[in-house]
């Protein structure tokens, strides 16, 4: 029998080894993809979970802000200063998400060196976001040199590039601190971190909302204007007393003289004297004709005033006594506060002078709460205000006085006032130093606001459950919000211009909100 020679297992042995050679390449290839994804997976994750992260410090810190004005007294309790003023004031780290993987630290800055005239700041908000990143600690190969050649490490001179710079990941060192140190260049330091992290940062804007008077007359319910002896119009009192110009476009005045602008949140309107302003309606039916209406009419436009509540006053000193000495050092911030069980009998407010310029009057402040929660009695008798005295006054009962009653010694201009470092004052509005401020009742019912003769009224009112009348031949020089308003005889309303940025702080907005992607 003659065997049979073949190749037949040499090509087995070949086929084998291909097929083992190409297992290699494959699984290798399959190595590394898996590690590369997986890397990429989890920094990807690390990345959304920073901001996360830093979205929650921004919260936490907007929540301490809002405290300002809600309970000022427990505001930044427990931060590295308190309060700022002007800051930074910081906290954390905070821990969160799985394991703690999470952290988050803010700072907050008060932004200006004064406060807006309702005493209050805006503020800087600073959070920084931190996730833990698992994995090998690598990136993509973009990142693995610089351009002079050297791997990164973080330092005043670079920045990294490709991915790390693009994630903001840190493996050694955090290249935040190191380049920008606090955000504004200060502080800088090469600092390490104790593990592999990715970074993000945030930035948000704290503004207060206030309750303005941003128009004459501003009232949620029925309105009906003054009768036809009497007028609504406008001045601005930073250039001085109200003069009459509505009708006299050659005045140099007239611009400031037309804005007595009238809000009714109802359909109940009726007026008999002109309105040198704009009129809004809540499906009411004004046109021009037979009406004395300067500017634009709209009666689609619905609207709310929310409650006033009573504020805290668990920090404010008892008041008593028919006059008021306030102290010095005070300021819109930090007025002087006491609370009074009633002003039936009246109050004379007395402010502070400065020697250095001839006993001069000085801006003094001072914020005063009167009657009980709940109260329904007239608690609000004849007030005198002397110049520079700036009075914030919250009523919880009726209001019934004669105009007269409610002296405001201030002038428009601030002529002859400065502030407490001798410079003049630029608080120009009289009627802005005298503001009443109507607590709503608790069950929903109305207070009694009556406006008599003789004499004429410097003052704004905000009242959301205030039935305002003003009767007889009284002008009234300010602002109004309130729930009705009835003016009849002769009687006339003057908005100045110059309150639009007085009113009381409610609560504060993020007004603007961006990530730092340095």
């Amino acid at each position: 029998m003659k065997l049979r020679r073949t190749n037949t297992g040499s090509a087995i042995i070949c086929a084998l080894c291909t097929i083992f050679i190409l297992s290699l390449i494959g699984a290798t290839v399959l190595l590394n993809c898996a590690a590369r994804y997986n890397v990429a997976t989890k920094q990807a994750k690390a990345w959304k979970e920073a901001l996360y992260a830093a979205d929650a410090g921004g919260d936490i810190a907007f929540a301490e802000v809002r405290k300002l004005v809600s309970n000022p007294a427990a505001a930044f309790s427990g931060w590295t200063s308190g309060v700022p003023a002007p800051g930074p004031s910081g906290n954390g780290p905070y821990t969160l998400g799985q394991a703690n993987s999470l952290s988050t630290s803010v700072t907050v800055d008060r932004l200006q060196p004064t406060p807006n005239p309702n005493g209050v700041f805006c503020y800087r908000i600073r959070a920084t976001g931190t996730a833990k990143l698992l994995g090998l600690p690598r990136t993509g190969l973009d990142s693995a040199l610089t351009a002079s050649g050297t791997h990164f490490a973080a330092n005043s001179a670079t920045r990294g590039n490709g991915d790390t710079l693009l994630r903001k990941i840190d493996f050694n060192y955090d290249h935040f601190k190191a380049t920008y140190g606090d955000g504004d260049g200060n502080n800088l330091a090469l600092q390490t971190v104790s593990k592999p992290q990715i970074t993000r940062r945030i930035e948000l804007i704290a503004t207060p909302q206030t309750l303005n008077f941003t128009g004459s007359l501003e009232v949620s319910g029925a309105f009906s204007g003054p009768g036809s002896a009497g007028r609504i119009d406008s001045w601005d009192s930073k250039r001085g007393a109200y003069t009459f110009v509505a009708n006299n476009p050659a005045s140099p005045y007239y611009a400031d003289s037309r804005n007595g602008d009238v809000s009714v949140g109802s359909s109940s309107f009726s007026e008999g004297g002109p309105i040198y302003g704009n009129v809004t309606t809540n499906g009411g039916n004004v046109t021009h004709s037979g009406t004395s209406i300067s500017g634009t009419i709209d009666n689609n436009v619905p609207f709310t005033i929310p409650p006033l509540v009573r504020p805290d006053t668990s920090t404010f000193s008892t008041g008593s006594g028919s006059t008021l000495n306030l102290p010095s050092g005070t300021t819109p911030g930090a007025p002087a506060q006491y609370v009074y069980s009633s002003l039936s009998g009246g109050l004379t407010i007395n402010g502070r002078t400065l020697g250095g310029l001839g006993l001069v009057p000085v801006e003094t402040y001072v914020t005063i709460v009167v009657g009980s929660a709940g109260s329904k009695t007239g608690d609000i008798g004849p007030i005198t205000i002397g110049a520079g005295v700036n009075a914030k006054i919250y009523f919880t009962g009726s209001m019934n006085v004669k105009a007269s009653d409610l002296a405001n010694n201030n002038v428009d201009g601030a002529v002859g006032v400065f502030n407490a470092d001798g410079t003049p004052s630029i608080d120009y509005s009289r009627a802005g130093h005298l503001q009443f401020y109507g607590i709503s009742p608790t069950d929903g019912s109305m207070q009694s606001i009556a406006i008599a003769p003789p004499g004429n009224l410097y003052a704004s009112i905000y009242a959301p459950s205030g039935d305002i009348s003003l009767t007889g031949n009284p002008d009234w020089y300010g602002a109004v919000v309130a729930h009705s308003f009835v003016g009849n005889g002769n009687t006339g309303f003057h908005y100045d211009k110059e309150i639009t940025g007085f009113g009381i702080p409610i609560d504060y907005q993020v007004a603007s909100y961006i990530e730092d992607i340095r």
